[in-house]
């Protein structure tokens, strides 16, 4: 039975595409080479949010596990700042194994992605092409297709998008959608001609107008609910808005289907679009792959409430130690 607290911190950096990025290594107190695992967070994420939270209860269960700040965020550098651009997030993941294969600490036959929201399915994406990848698990995520993020749009002009009678009609989405990506086309525009970056809030309490939509990327209580309490921890609440050109022409269908590592995906039916979550999962070729079906349990609380992220720890820590061979 490990004992919580058993690892030691080490601040970390490497190189990713000529930008240092900076990361917190959790180090259990064992002797030997250890299998390791690096966690990949949510949209607009740093590492001392949700990826903390599975980092040290990882490392309490005997896996080296890093936690880190992509590029433009938090301590890491890249410009410009607050640029979410998740292509370049599965970059700095394999700069990441990169590094961690430096280590002389680590069994690197035993390399392991964990993803939470977002950075699950960019972590089943990366394993379907890494070869040095063993496992992977994605937890609560957002999947990477046309529908869900349509699904995300309309959780920010209504109060229930998963309600049929009162979401917005997809013609209404697709509207909403094209008004954002002439506002991103609009900004890199006026980046790559004078060096001038266009920022918005990425959140607000307020939900947006379903016609107009809204000024922040991530509007309404819904998402608000947990990305509101950290505007009062130092997070940086802001994004480029030239981003959603980046974000919203990336997708995980293509990558999952070519999946041939062993998956695990753990979701529910308050997650994020839980019909792209069991696509993805039917899409996966490998017969080595598990979904864990967990209804009640909303989507944020699987980012930091205690009981949840360890009986999720749980699950993704039996998956790991069943896939080290």
């Amino acid at each position: 039975m490990p004992k919580h607290g058993n690892y030691a911190v080490e601040k970390i950096t490497f190189d990713s595409h000529g930008d240092t990025v900076v990361g917190d290594l959790y180090k259990p107190n064992t002797d030997g080479k250890l299998p390791a695992v690096i966690i990949l967070g949510p949209y607009s994420f740093q590492k001392e949010q949700a990826p903390t939270q599975y980092a040290t209860r990882l490392a309490d269960e005997g896996f080296i596990t890093l936690a880190f700040d992509p590029r433009t965020v938090g301590e890491s550098q890249g410009m410009p700042r607050r640029l979410e651009n998740p292509k370049m997030k599965n970059e700095d993941v394999i700069a990441a194994i990169d590094y961690i294969f430096t280590r002389n600490d680590v069994d690197t036959n035993k390399i392991f992605l964990l993803g939470v929201c977002q950075g699950g399915p960019e972590m089943l994406d990366i394993a379907s092409y890494e070869a040095r990848v063993k496992a992977v698990v994605s937890v609560t995520g957002y999947y990477r297709d046309r529908e869900t993020d349509l699904f995300m749009l309309a959780a920010g002009v209504t109060e229930n998008p998963f309600d049929i009678e009162s979401a917005p009609t997809i013609e209404e989405l697709e509207a909403l959608l094209a008004i954002r990506l002439k506002k991103a086309q609009d900004a890199k525009v006026l980046y790559e001609t004078t060096g001038e970056v266009i920022y918005q809030p990425l959140v607000s309490p307020d939900l947006g107008d379903r016609v107009k939509g809204s000024n922040a990327g991530l509007p309404g209580p819904i998402i608000w609910s947990w990305y509101g309490a950290w505007t009062l921890k130092n997070w940086e609440n802001r994004y480029a808005i030239m981003s959603d050109l980046d974000h919203f022409s990336y997708s995980t269908v293509a990558g999952v289907a070519k999946l041939n590592k062993p998956a695990l995906i753990i979701h529910s039916d308050t997650c994020m679009n839980p019909a792209a979550a069991r696509r993805h999962f039917d899409s996966i070729p490998t017969s080595d792959k598990k979904l864990i079906w967990e209804n009640g349990t909303n989507h944020f609380q699987y980012y930091e409430q205690p009981d949840i992220v360890d009986r999720t720890v749980a699950h993704a820590t039996n998956w790991f130690y069943q896939h080290q061979n």
